[in-house]
């Protein structure tokens, strides 16, 4: 589903990230890779194929879109160092090509040299470009002259059907002066959100992103 902010063209994609058109430019929220390699370890049964999930959307979205760059909007990493960060070294030098930029979030604590070595450009808080804001935490007041894309809540939208019967799924929630996207991350948890005001909600399932009326 494509939208317009700010004079600029943004597809919502059914992986859960952002396609900035005018500049080639995959958005992408809280992968928290590794998350599911340590729930292992602690002995939580997670299925065997859930990590490599997570690169095999990155493998489509690229495909699909063909994007020149990404940008990560934090919780790249979920925790401390483990095999899952191989994973993604291996993945990052097979996309050499791409341009990739971090802007930190609270759950990335890798040393920054494991980051530089992966060839991320490294934003401790914000990063800037145009009129646009691209940062790990949703803002709650606004410079309206940008708009701000964030990630961090997990956002979730729950619909119900005539029945009794319900289904919470990832959203993409749009302000006025921000966007919210879903966590990339399988495994990642979710906020529940609400309608009100101007905000428009878009809930993504795994073939179609529709708009909540």
């Amino acid at each position: 589903m494509q939208i317009e902010i700010r004079g600029n063209h943004f597809l919502l994609l059914t992986q859960r990230a952002i396609f900035w058109q005018e500049t080639q430019t995959l958005l992408i929220g809280d992968l928290h890779l590794g998350k599911v390699t340590h729930f292992r370890k602690e002995g939580i049964a997670i299925p065997n194929n859930a990590a490599a999930n997570n690169f095999e959307r990155l493998n489509e979205l690229v495909q699909q879109t063909g994007a020149t760059r990404i940008i990560f909007l934090g919780d790249l990493f979920h925790s401390q160092y483990n095999s899952e960060w191989e994973t993604f070294r291996e993945w990052r030098a097979a996309h050499h090509y791409m341009e990739m930029i971090i802007v930190m979030g609270n759950h990335d604590i890798l040393p920054l040299s494991l980051l530089l070595e992966c060839d991320l450009e490294v934003y401790m808080e914000d990063y800037e470009e145009d009129v646009f804001i691209f940062t790990h935490h949703p803002r709650v007041e606004f410079d309206t002259s940008k708009f701000v894309f964030a990630g961090h809540v997990h956002p979730v939208f729950t619909s119900y059907g005539k029945g009794r019967q319900s289904v919470r799924l990832p959203c993409f929630v749009i302000d006025k002066h921000q966007a919210i996207l879903p966590s990339f991350g399988v495994f990642t948890g979710g906020y529940q959100m609400a309608l009100g005001g101007d905000r428009k909600i878009y809930i993504t399932t795994e073939t179609k992103v529709f708009s909540v009326c």
